[in-house]
């Protein structure tokens, strides 16, 4: 059996990489996702996750493996967040770094499509054989086929 059979997460249409991080957060936060794919002219480009712009809220100082370990000492933080909240509105998609992800076709035999899942941390995109977005293969997804398909 291929992933032909499994129905795919019913994900919104793929973000242009011109889409601002605040337009790709309330879009998360609206679909209560923690990514959204994103296509350049119907094509995969990649993944954008919500921590990759809950990041992007953080000091330069903060962010990285070798970033302060802590944020006490800021206080709170509130006015610094607002700031950062409204610099999403001018940053694009484009500009954060997307999760390039192996990508499923079609005919991908299912036990193939449970070890890449298995291996990543995110659903993975199927794409049809013109290699436009057929949608998001999540491991929930994947698992309650499997298992409507066994009778269990």
């Amino acid at each position: 059996m291929t992933l032909r059979a499994v129905p795919l997460l019913p994900e919104p249409a793929c973000l242009s990489p011109d889409t601002s991080l605040l337009d790709a957060l309330r879009l998360m936060l609206d679909r209560g996702v923690n990514h959204l794919p994103v296509c350049n002219d119907g094509n995969w480009a990649g993944l954008v996750d919500i921590n990759d712009i809950l990041g992007e809220l953080l000091p330069v100082s903060a962010r990285g493996e070798h970033g302060l370990r802590d944020l006490r000492f800021v206080g709170d933080g509130v006015v610094l967040i607002a700031k950062h909240i409204k610099e999403l509105t001018n940053k694009k998609v484009r500009e954060v770094e997307l999760h390039d992800l192996p990508t499923l076709d079609e005919d991908t035999p299912l036990l193939e499509a449970a070890l890449l899942l298995h291996r990543h941390v995110k659903p993975l995109p199927v794409l049809g054989a013109d290699g436009k977005l057929k949608g998001m293969l999540s491991r929930r997804v994947l698992l309650a086929h499997l298992i409507s398909k066994t009778g269990n």
